[in-house]
């Protein structure tokens, strides 16, 4: 059955989004133009100017989707545990940092080079707040109705991990997973 319109327009858009947190990975936001986007993603450059008439539109839709990944992973582990138990977690946020460090570094790359770049655009305070909405939903139900500081403090001591661990390139699985279960019951037991 050949796809609708709507269909092949969100693949374009997908493949273009995608293109773009690659292409952000690898060389750095400098890189990324309507025309390097339209070679990486195979698409007609007319297709990335259709779907995003600026560069800081395709940007935006690139840490959008970045961001709501994010999400989705860590709500799929919240989906695997029952209830809060600090060992469970830890291991599997570890889990979960370290496949950010690895399999998923390209990702990463591009989520903090994406975040330094649009720092402080309306679109990207508009991107984190719902980020930090949908992470806080997650927060209040794995730990109930968690208080505001303890969920953005785990979040913030997470992130503070990752870009030490990607900034360093070093990724010890053991001190990765030591350092998240001691930040977990620091911050939660």
């Amino acid at each position: 059955m050949p796809a609708t319109r709507a269909e092949a327009s969100q693949r374009v858009r997908d493949a273009i989004v995608a293109a773009t947190v690659r292409i952000v990975a690898r060389e750095g936001v400098a890189a990324v133009t309507h025309r390097r986007v339209a070679a990486e993603a195979g698409v007609a450059l007319s297709s990335t100017t259709w779907h995003y008439a600026t560069k800081a539109d395709i940007l935006e839709a690139a840490l959008v989707w970045t961001a709501e990944h994010e999400v989705a992973s860590i709500a799929a582990i919240a989906d695997r545990l029952t209830g809060f138990d600090v060992a469970a977690w830890a291991d599997e946020l570890a889990d979960w940092l370290l496949a950010q460090l690895g399999e998923e570094r390209e990702l990463t790359v591009a989520l903090y080079r994406l975040q330094a770049e649009l720092l402080g655009s309306e679109g990207a305070l508009a991107v984190h707040r719902q980020w930090g909405r949908g992470l806080r939903a997650l927060g209040d139900r794995v730990l109930g109705e968690a208080a505001t500081v303890d969920v953005r403090l785990v979040i913030a001591a997470l992130d503070g991990l990752r870009m030490s661990a990607l900034a360093s390139g070093v990724a010890d699985r053991d001190w990765v997973r030591a350092a998240v279960r001691r930040q977990l019951e620091a911050l939660l037991a």
